[in-house]
């Protein structure tokens, strides 16, 4: 009895048969087991049958010919069923697939190594020599997405050794016609996968049988049903028939309340709500109904409405991004932000409000989820990044762009140098400046997968891009840009080179702790922290104890240092300011008990849920897993940073932002509580259950907020003096009273902030925007300055305008703008010769709406050049 049976599917497949046959057969003589060949053939008319009865007459080959059920898979199971060896291979019939790979693969299943062996393109030794450019895209994409589910590298192979029983277990009906990942899927963490490399070369002969457009569907909803989806064409076809009635009703009360003057963010809200209801409906007793329709509950439809309200908060940013950054028409506009909610819709649709009855593959499900929401959050901030006005911090960082240097008073320089590169590229825009944040991001992502996936495998590193993309810390990470966001990035490098290092031994990664801890010093100084951290771990654990007597550690922290000396050069130029600032300073600052103050940032940071699952993380282990490398890796590392503030926290204030990247240590342990769990405590079982909630809340906090401060929301006014809303307004009606001023005068007038920095930066930003390409003369940058003139304190903006040349020498001509008339300082020109005039008031306004008022005041000299006096 033969011990590995070849099967090969069939179709049409004359013009490679008996070449395939033949280099098959070669091998048997030299394998020492015995070796049968099955081709499974669904109705070929070309003669493919024939040759192979031919070949069955004098060597191990068998037909098994099939009629009518067609089908790749269906193929492949029926073949292993009809085998008579214990390990089966199977590969294609157009010589795609190289014969003599057959030893190689079924190797590891013989030793008793492996349970299935891959022929993988994508290996080291594995390639696809004369592949297009269209196909290799298509392929990686293809791959990508598969990889989601399973962990190895070529998941799509048609190429495999498997043992029999794998494949006969499989249901013919169900499984899709990529068997290799079906086979991956069932077997899960506990299959033993090799991989071989091979060279994939196009079809001798013939033409491809699959369609990729109903190939690449029919793959995407079995990669969604395996994850515990409600997906298939028949539904997806109903959900696209009752989306395009509600679009219907949609837009049609859109249209009707935008003639009537209602603002397209309002009116979106309120059409989008008109349509809820229909869908919900529709899509329980219809699009999503199997056996039988889903019953249309209160809570059900409360669960809809979550699900609304996300789709609608996203279709905001992307009708705003559409109508306001890329000037579509509002109808085009909200056509384009109904089709991005019906992704969403369907999507969440399929995947919680009427999921499949039955049992889930629960890792593969918090995979899927995982992925749904970073990817939800990514294209959220994506949509809002360019249309909602830049936060006085990052129009300050603009600024800083703006006079770029190797140092400022109060961060290190990194933000800035993003900031300028990616203006330099999109502009002088929100996008533009936001770019590097997002970008930061991913960055900060990337490593952090890649940390926990290698300590805790795959699975948990898909955990992990659940909370990167839900953290409120995170989520503003990647949102707004300010030191911040390349400080986490380099952190979580940090903590992935560290861990390969100590926990790996991998000597070559201490070199990308210096790179990544050197880049996070010129970010923020809050990473030095990381020192005494790893310092400590060294001494605790034993196994990395050695460390310290090796060079690697000390030569990392010299090219730290080395990275990082650009802004030691800046602060011994600047009397050590800097430093001064973000270390004495603050030990200088007002005594008193700010901890109450703290935990409330921690529960900011981190949700009231994430702050829960750090406690059980930490505390909530067996007294075994103490013993645990990783454990006190990532407990160590966090704890160290934490401690530091929490013992500040009882003496001064800190603030919100100081501790967010030290949580990045921990993640790796709160993702393994998901997956696994330190404790069978009612405690992690009921967290774990409130994690999809938790993050849906706070999605939809970020979402509304995001949608309010851009378009708006119905019955909900502005408040009164906020300060993240209507600078673009501000600047325009200033610009517009210094335009007339330059007009009247000859002179350039000098703008002045009268507030530390807000002001002076967001009006240096709005002013240079609406001047564009026609600012060659960087009015806004050059002409916009601080309160530093009058004794207060205005940061960097003292030393970008020195205040003992005097005001004169900056212009002859000046416009104060203040929060409020006392803010002005007009006596103090009084007495320096100034001519000051009457204050006067500025109503802000955004979409009609008032938001804020502001004063400004005009004081002036006699003119003595006719562009003014700063040149």
């Amino acid at each position: 009895m033969p011990e590995v049976s070849v099967v090969v599917p069939t179709i049409n497949e004359a013009g490679n048969i008996d070449d395939l046959l033949s280099r098959i057969v070669a091998l048997i003589d030299e394998l020492p087991y015995g070796l049968e060949v099955i081709v499974v053939d669904d109705g070929s008319t070309d003669g493919t049958r024939e040759r192979v009865l031919k070949w069955e007459e004098a060597h191990p080959v068998r037909l098994l010919a099939r009629n009518g059920d067609r089908g790749v898979a269906k193929s492949v199971i029926a073949g292993a069923r009809a085998a008579r060896g214990d390990i089966v291979v199977v590969m294609d019939a157009d010589l795609s697939h190289p014969p003599e790979v057959i030893p190689a693969l079924v190797e590891p299943l013989l030793e008793g190594t492996h349970d299935m062996a891959i022929a993988s393109r994508y290996v080291p030794g594995g390639s696809t020599p004369g592949w297009p450019l269209y196909r290799r895209a298509a392929s990686f994409a293809a791959t990508a997405v598969a990889r989601i589910f399973v962990d190895v590298k070529d998941p799509m192979s048609g190429f495999f050794a498997v043992r029999r029983d794998r494949l006969c277990s499989l249901d013919p009906e169900a499984t899709c016609f990529k068997v290799c990942m079906e086979l991956l899927v069932a077997g899960g963490p506990s299959l033993r996968v090799a991989e071989v490399p091979i060279t994939f070369k196009d079809r001798a002969s013939g033409r491809s049988k699959i369609n990729l457009v109903r190939m690449g569907w029919a793959y995407l909803c079995r990669l969604a049903a395996l994850a515990g989806a409600n997906v298939s064409a028949k539904s997806g076809f109903r959900f696209g028939v009752v989306g395009l009635l509600a679009m219907a009703v949609d837009l049609s009360v859109f249209s009707l309340l935008a003639s009537l003057g209602l603002a397209i963010g309002q009116a979106h809200v309120v059409s989008f709500f008109s349509s809820t209801l229909f869908n919900f409906v529709c899509n329980a007793r219809w699009s999503f109904a199997k056996e039988r329709p889903h019953p249309t509950s209160f809570a059900g439809y409360m669960r809809f409405l979550l699900l609304a309200l996300a789709s609608l908060f996203l279709r905001g940013g992307v009708l705003a991004t559409l109508n306001e950054a890329w000037g579509w028409p509002p109808l085009a506009a909200v056509m384009g932000g109904i089709l991005a909610a019906a992704v969403v819709n369907y999507v969440g649709n399929a995947f919680f409000i009427f999921p499949p009855d039955g049992k889930r593959h629960e890792e593969l499900r918090w995979r899927a989820i995982s992925v749904i929401f970073l990817i939800y959050a990514v294209v959220l901030r994506l949509s809002y990044m360019g249309v909602m006005e830049l936060i006085p911090e990052e129009a300050y960082y603009w600024n800083y762009a703006q006079h770029l240097d190797i140092g400022y008073l109060d961060h290190p320089p990194m933000a800035a140098w993003i900031i300028a590169l990616f203006t330099a590229v999109f502009g002088h825009t929100e996008f533009a400046v936001r770019f590097g944040a997002i970008l930061s991001w991913g960055v900060m992502g990337w490593f952090i997968f890649a940390l926990v996936r290698d300590l805790y495998g795959r699975n948990t590193a898909f955990v992990t891009l659940f909370f990167i993309a839900s953290f409120p810390f995170f989520f503003g990470v990647g949102m707004f840009m300010a030191p911040d966001a390349p400080l986490a990035a380099c952190w979580a490098g940090t903590l992935y080179f560290l861990e390969r290092a100590l926990i790996s031994n991998k000597r070559s990664a201490w070199w990308g702790v210096g790179v990544c801890a050197g880049l996070g010093l010129l970010s923020k100084y809050t990473i030095a922290l990381l020192a005494p951290a790893t310092l400590l771990f060294m001494a605790v654990d034993p196994a990395s104890r050695r460390w310290l007597r090796r060079k690697e550690p000390y030569l990392t922290v010299a090219l730290a240092l080395a990275i990082f000396s650009p802004v030691i050069l800046w602060n011994t130029e600047h009397g050590w300011v800097s430093f001064v600032f973000q270390g004495p300073r603050r030990f200088a600052s007002m005594f008193g008990f700010y901890l109450p103050q703290f935990l409330g940032h921690l529960i900011a940071i981190l949700s009231p849920t994430g702050l829960l699952a750090a406690f059980l993380a930490v505390f909530a282990v067996k007294s075994s897993r103490n013993k645990d490398q990783r454990y006190r890796f990532c407990a160590i590392i966090t704890l160290v940073p934490v401690c530091t503030f929490f013992i500040f926290s009882l003496f001064h204030e800190v603030e919100l932002n100081w501790s967010g990247p030290a949580w990045l240590a921990l993640v790796p342990l709160m993702a393994h509580q998901v997956m696994c769990g330190f404790t069978r405590s009612r405690a992690v079982v009921l967290l774990r259950r409130a994690w999809v909630p938790t993050v849906v809340i706070i999605f939809l906090l970020f979402g509304a907020t995001l949608h309010y401060a851009t378009l708006g929301l119905p019955l909900l006014g502005y408040p009164q003096g906020t300060p993240v809303l209507g600078w673009s307004d501000l600047a325009r009606q200033v610009e517009e009273i210094e335009d007339g001023l330059e007009a009247t005068t000859g002179c350039e007038p000098l703008v002045l902030g009268m507030d530390k920095h807000r002001i002076a930066s967001e009006l240096a930003f709005y002013r240079t925007k609406f001047s564009g390409k026609d600012d060659k003369e960087r009015e806004g940058i050059i002409y916009t300055a601080g309160p530093n003139f009058f004794g207060k304190d205005s940061l960097m903006y003292k030393y970008w305008f020195p205040e003992g040349k005097g005001l004169r020498a900056y212009a002859n001509v000046l416009l104060l703008v203040g929060k409020s008339p006392e803010d002005l300082s007009l006596d103090k020109l009084a007495k320096d010769g100034w001519r000051v005039e009457e204050v006067k008031e500025l109503t802000v306004r955004k979409d009609g709406a008032p938001v804020g008022h502001y004063y400004y005041a005009v004081a002036r000299v006699p003119c003595t050049h006719p562009e003014g006096v700063l040149k």
